[in-house]
């Protein structure tokens, strides 16, 4: 039995779907725009935080470009507050050291010595102290030469006073080197450089050293010549072979050699300036020994023929070019880099 179509339940039903679709799109369409609304506010707040915080951080640079500028100005016046300070100290020290010199001299003129002798009591610095004294003494007497005959006292005091003291450390400092005391013969040494350069006891060093009085150098040179020459046989006779070095000559440098190396231990540890030293001793022994062997030596030879003078030339400059070689490489392995420690040393010591 076929019956008709109903389409009004249908119907109610879609129209009841469509209300409640179209409530949930007018509830839905007012949430969307209340967001947008607080979008559009957060983001504008977001924008006026980001703007004062990068006019925060434009500020914070200022004050740190401000303060390093003015940490720059405080440096800048330390270091000149430093620098016055440092001056002032300096001429503080200087006015000081003055006064002690006018007291020192003041003294002196009225016979009185009592300062500097406890001083000389009171060790090595003590010593080293009345050296520098001395020295500036005798310097206001050089150049007040022209001064009042009331300072005529003072003046020779200082003159008796100095040659005593030098006289006494040269003396403490000989005595010293014969008992090979390194350190005493350091204190003397060091003292007198202070006293007059170190010129008398360098000089006392070098006048009594064991080679300029050993046996061979205290011998008659001519003779020691002569009789080293007469050992070169057949040194005129060109169909000879030239003889050997002169055998004296080769022992002399061979006593230099063992000198400049031996004493460099001593000499480094006992003066304040060691090279100088060296230097000295050095050209003493040039100059007093190895040149006048030579001179006669090649005299003698010049004398016999020219043929013997020039083998003794020849032979004599091969043996001294030895020498020298041997010198120089001791003294850019040795002593140049030795003094540039004790250099450092003295720097970092002031």
């Amino acid at each position: 039995k076929n019956s008709m179509f109903e389409p009004k339940p249908f119907v109610r039903t879609f129209e009841r779907a469509l209300e409640k679709l179209l409530a949930s799109q007018g509830e839905l369409g007012g949430k969307i725009a209340q967001l947008e609304r607080s979008t559009k506010t957060y983001a504008e707040d977001h924008r006026k935080k980001m703007a004062r915080l990068k006019q925060t951080f434009a500020t914070v640079g200022s004050s740190f470009e401000r303060l390093e500028t003015q940490i720059s100005e405080v440096g800048s016046n330390t270091i000149r507050i430093g620098e016055q300070l440092d001056t002032v100290a300096k001429e503080k020290d200087r006015a000081e050291a003055i006064k002690e010199l006018v007291e020192f001299y003041a003294e002196l003129n009225e016979g009185n010595t009592s300062r500097l002798d406890e001083l000389l009591d009171g060790g090595s610095e003590g010593m080293i102290k009345v050296a520098h004294t001395l020295r500036r003494l005798n310097t206001i007497v050089v150049d007040n030469q022209y001064s009042a005959p009331t300072d005529t006292l003072a003046k020779r005091q200082i003159e008796i006073y100095s040659e005593n003291f030098e006289k006494n450390m040269l003396e403490n400092f000989e005595a010293a080197y014969r008992e090979n005391d390194i350190h005493n013969m350091s204190i003397a040494a060091r003292t007198l450089d202070a006293f007059n350069g170190g010129v008398s006891v360098v000089k006392a060093y070098i006048n009594q050293h064991p080679f300029f009085l050993s046996s061979m150098i205290s011998q008659s040179q001519d003779s020691i010549a002569e009789a080293s020459y007469q050992s070169m046989e057949g040194i005129s006779d060109i169909s000879h072979s030239p003889p050997a070095p002169d055998r004296w000559l080769a022992q002399l440098y061979a006593d230099t050699r063992d000198v400049m190396f031996k004493d460099w231990a001593v000499i480094s540890k006992v003066f304040p300036r060691p090279i100088e030293v060296m230097q000295q001793l050095l050209k003493r022994v040039f100059e007093q020994t190895i040149q006048s062997y030579l001179e006669t030596l090649l005299g003698r030879a010049e004398r016999q023929s020219k043929l013997a003078f020039l083998r003794v030339l020849s032979s004599s400059h091969i043996e001294t070019r030895k020498l020298i070689e041997d010198l120089q490489r001791f003294d850019a392995e040795t002593v140049t880099p030795a003094v540039t420690v004790l250099e450092s040393a003295r720097r970092s010591g002031n």
